[in-house]
Order: C-alpha cells, then sequence, then structure tokens
C-alpha cells in the first residue's frame, strides 16, 4: 500500500471516530432533550387535571352529598354530572393543546420568552373556553355548570402553565450551568448578521448553545478560528453540533461546505439572505427537487383559518338567536318609514374576487343607485369608493341604523354562508373592484368581514387609501391577538356611532 493510500485510509479513519463520537453525543442530547420535555408535559398536564378536580371537589360535590375517600370510584358514580363535565374538559383541553402545539410553546429547544408564551397561553384559554362553551351551548345540555368553577379553572390554567415555563426555564438554566447539556456552535461568517447571531448564542442561558467561534475568509480577529476551507478541523477539534451559515450570497462556497460537512451529525441551518422578509407570510416548502421559500398570502391558513371559520360560525349562530328581537323590530321600522323591501341584496365582492349576496338592512329610498349618477360630483371620499355626509337618498330610519351600524346585522346570515367573516376586509362593490389596482387587489385575499380595522380606526372619517393600507396591514399582520382586539373595540366604535355616515 503507498504512503498516499496509508494516508488517506488514517484520514477517512479519523473523520469515522470523529463523526462517530459527534453522532453520539448527539443522540444522548436528543434523548435528554426527549425524556426532560415529556416529562415536563406530563407534569404540566397532571396539573391541570389536579386543579379541575381540586376545584370539582370544592365548588360542585358539596350539591351532591358526602365524598368518601375510601370508596372513589362509586362516590363519582353516585354524582349525575361528572360525564358532562368530562365533555367539557374533553373539549377545552385539545383546542387548547393544539394552539399551544402550534406555536410551537411544547418544543424543548424554543426559546422560552415568559410574557410572550404567557400572552399565547392566554389567547388560547380564552379561545378554548368559548368554543366549549359554545358547543356545549348548541348541545342543549341540561346540567347547569358551575360558572365559578369554569372562571377559576381558566384563571387556574393560564397560572399553571405560568409556573411550568418557569420549571422548564429553571431547568435549562441549569442545565447550562452545569454543562450537562451544551452544544457547540459555530458561525460561518463574521459579518453583521454572524455578529447579531453570536450575541444571541452567548446570552441565551436556555438554549444550550455555546459559541465557539467563527470561519471567515475575509475577516480577523480573535474570535474567526480560520478558513472556511478549514471547517472540518474545527468540527473534530472543538466537536461542533450547531453551524450556522450566514453568507448564503456564496452558493458555490456554501455547496463545498455542505458536501465537507454531510459526514458529520451536525445541525447546518442556513439564515435566508433576505431574511428579513421571513415573516409570518412565508412557509418553507419543496419546489420539484428545490427546496425554497413560499411567499403566502397571509397567516390565516391550516389551524389558523379553522379556528377562526369555526368562531364564526358559533358567533353567528349565538348572534343571530340574541339579537332576533332587534332584527324584528328594525324590520317593522323600516317598513313603516318608507316604501319598499325590508331587505336589500347587494352585490358584493368576496374572497379571490368571487360574487355574492350581502343582506342588509335598507337604509335608504328604493330608487338609491338610479339617483348615485347625479350624486357623484358630491361624492366626498378619494378613490372608487362613494361617501357623502348628507346623502339625500337616506331614509329617518335609515340615518340611525347607518349611524349604529344595526343595518350591517343581517350580514350575521353571510357569515353563517361563508360569503364573510367576523372580521375582515370591507367586501366591496363590483365597480370600486374594476378600479382597483395590483396592490389594491390584494384585500381580496380573504373573506371579507362586517367589522375590521377600518371600523376601529375612523369608519368613514378615513382616506381610501388609509383604508386600503388597514385592509392589508391586517391580511399580512393577522394573529388571534390582533382579531379579539378588533372585536372588542369595535363595540364602543359603534355604540358612539363614530364617524358613521
Amino acid at each position: 500500500m503507498s504512503l498516499q493510500m496509508q494516508v488517506n485510509k488514517k484520514l477517512h479513519t479519523t473523520h469515522l471516530h470523529i463523526a462517530e463520537h459527534i453522532a453520539l453525543q448527539k443522540r444522548r442530547a436528543l434523548r435528554m432533550e426527549t425524556t426532560l420535555n415529556l416529562m415536563m408535559i406530563g407534569i404540566e398536564f397532571a396539573l391541570y387535571i389536579a386543579g379541575f378536580l381540586l376545584l370539582f371537589y370544592y365548588k360542585v360535590i358539596p350539591d351532591y352529598g358526602t365524598f368518601q375517600w375510601s370508596n372513589v370510584l362509586n362516590s363519582l358514580q353516585q354524582i349525575p354530572i361528572v360525564p358532562e363535565y368530562i365533555l367539557l374538559l374533553g373539549i377545552i383541553y385539545p383546542i387548547y393543546t393544539a394552539m399551544l402545539y402550534q406555536k410551537g410553546l411544547y418544543r424543548w429547544n424554543r426559546d422560552i420568552r415568559i410574557i410572550d408564551d404567557t400572552i399565547i397561553a392566554v389567547k388560547a384559554t380564552i379561545f378554548s373556553f368559548l368554543i366549549a362553551i359554545g358547543l356545549i351551548f348548541f348541545l342543549k345540555t341540561s346540567v347547569v355548570y358551575s360558572r365559578v368553577l369554569i372562571l377559576l379553572l381558566a384563571l387556574l390554567t393560564v397560572s399553571i402553565f405560568l409556573l411550568c415555563r418557569f420549571l422548564r426555564l429553571t431547568l435549562r438554566v441549569l442545565l447550562h450551568r452545569s454543562k450537562s447539556y451544551s452544544k457547540n456552535v459555530l458561525i460561518i461568517g463574521a459579518g453583521k448578521v454572524g455578529e447579531q447571531l453570536r450575541d444571541q448564542v452567548v446570552s441565551s442561558q436556555v438554549n444550550g448553545g455555546r459559541f465557539v467561534g467563527f470561519l471567515d475568509d475575509y475577516k480577523e480577529g480573535t474570535e474567526v478560528l480560520g478558513k472556511i476551507s478549514q471547517i472540518e478541523k474545527w468540527i473534530q477539534k472543538h466537536k461542533i453540533q450547531e453551524i450556522y451559515i450566514t453568507i448564503p450570497s456564496e452558493r458555490n462556497i456554501i455547496n463545498e461546505l455542505i458536501s465537507m460537512i454531510r459526514k458529520y451529525d451536525v445541525q447546518i441551518k442556513i439564515i435566508p439572505e433576505m431574511f428579513e422578509l421571513v415573516t409570518s407570510s412565508v412557509v418553507y416548502d419543496n419546489a420539484f427537487d428545490y427546496p425554497c421559500i413560499e411567499l403566502v398570502k397571509t397567516p390565516l391558513r391550516g389551524m389558523n383559518l379553522f379556528f377562526k371559520r369555526t368562531a364564526d360560525i358559533i358567533l353567528s349562530s349565538i348572534g343571530i338567536i340574541l339579537i332576533s328581537p332587534i332584527l324584528i323590530f328594525v324590520a317593522i321600522c323600516i317598513k313603516i318609514d318608507s316604501k319598499g323591501p325590508i331587505f336589500i341584496h347587494q352585490k358584493r365582492i368576496g374572497k379571490n374576487g368571487a360574487p355574492f349576496a350581502m343582506h342588509k338592512f335598507r337604509s335608504m329610498v328604493v330608487n338609491a343607485e338610479q339617483m348615485k349618477a347625479e350624486l357623484e360630483q358630491f361624492n366626498e371620499a378619494d378613490g372608487p369608493a362613494f361617501k357623502m355626509k348628507n346623502d339625500p337618498r337616506i331614509t329617518k330610519v335609515g340615518r340611525f341604523i347607518r349611524k349604529f351600524s344595526i343595518d350591517e346585522l343581517p350580514q350575521l346570515f353571510n357569515v353563517l354562508k361563508g360569503e364573510m367573516s367576523l372580521i375582515g376586509p370591507r367586501p366591496p362593490l363590483p365597480n370600486e373592484v374594476e378600479l382597483y389596482n395590483d396592490y389594491q387587489w390584494r384585500r381580496l385575499d380573504i373573506r371579507p368581514g362586517i367589522t375590521g380595522l377600518w371600523q376601529v380606526s375612523g369608519r368613514s372619517n378615513i382616506t381610501f387609501d388609509e383604508w386600503m393600507k388597514l385592509d392589508l396591514y391586517y391580511i399580512e399582520q393577522w394573529s388571534i391577538s390582533m382579531e379579539l382586539k378588533i372585536l372588542f373595540k369595535t363595540i364602543p366604535v359603534v355604540i358612539r356611532g363614530e364617524g358613521a355616515y
């Protein structure tokens, strides 16, 4: 065997030993992460159940006689409402868990942000409890649930979540300090992004990362270990487990780099060149044989879309039932005030340009559309929309119901049918859409709504351009928290009749 072959064999043997060592080290870390994560999830849900049982024991059981701990099963069988409360938990916690899982709160390697995570938990709790109460309402169960228990259980759920976040944080800090759980991190590229990434790795007390150094072909310094071509040397020397690449424009270098280090069981993470675009409107996908970043229209997709549609169905159904006396009263007033139909079914443009008939109480005279051509010169709105403060076509009753948005209430039936949502961009008229530019067409990416950001930001007092910007901001930045804020802000705006004419 030649000297060169012996050298190559020795190098391959060394690479194999290093690769095996890194793989075993990573496997041990992964096993530890999985075990600790399952343990923490188990503790969290055990506390949820224990909290419920405690509340049930003090708030419900006293109404059904004494409870014998010596014969628990028999005592529970004597309480007829136990199945109903099990049903309640069976609705609440799967929805709650799905929302937290979707946000990645059960991933071990996710950075823990106590305030942000608690806000997410509060939203998930409110949403899951509201859905559970709504479903139980439709199931028409004869059981009267303890409202105090439900309220205390919601507060207890958030409190337990917060406690478990602190436990997770404490455990990960202890592991990090004890150095029994750490991952050596190497960063390719000592530029601005690389330095910011280094600062975050160093400052984090919970992700288990230990910054080793940079590799860069153009920079020098105490933290720059050497050139990018020397990467195998530093992987072997420091048993690197995570590599961040911050030079994505150097495609040839990256291809060589990945080829060299593929033999090692290391995590390779590439920071996208236009990483500032990677917001909630970006998803990762595959285009044939190529991985790609896909720009999506809105974060309102998947489970988010399912939750929003479910809430629309439940809340619109409850709303129609509760306001039915108001609908009847307004219908009578419209009929007495002026000639014509009680309702109008106006053609509007919905999601992706699909037309639908939007239901409204009639607030104008019967020949309003014919009169519009004569009034175009008095239009006070910019852009394709038409608005007049003292529109002569509006009836007496119409002026009142428009001021307080009562004319919009029949749109709850559009929501129930799936043509609209409770919250979203205002559905435009066909002649308005004909004048849209490409930018403005984007507001048709989602279902239109009865209320939205435009409603709580001035209604008719805002310009058309501001209206468009608010709608597009809602579409691009959609979140459950934004949905709740708009919903709660709509009520006082409508009661005060601000900006409506």
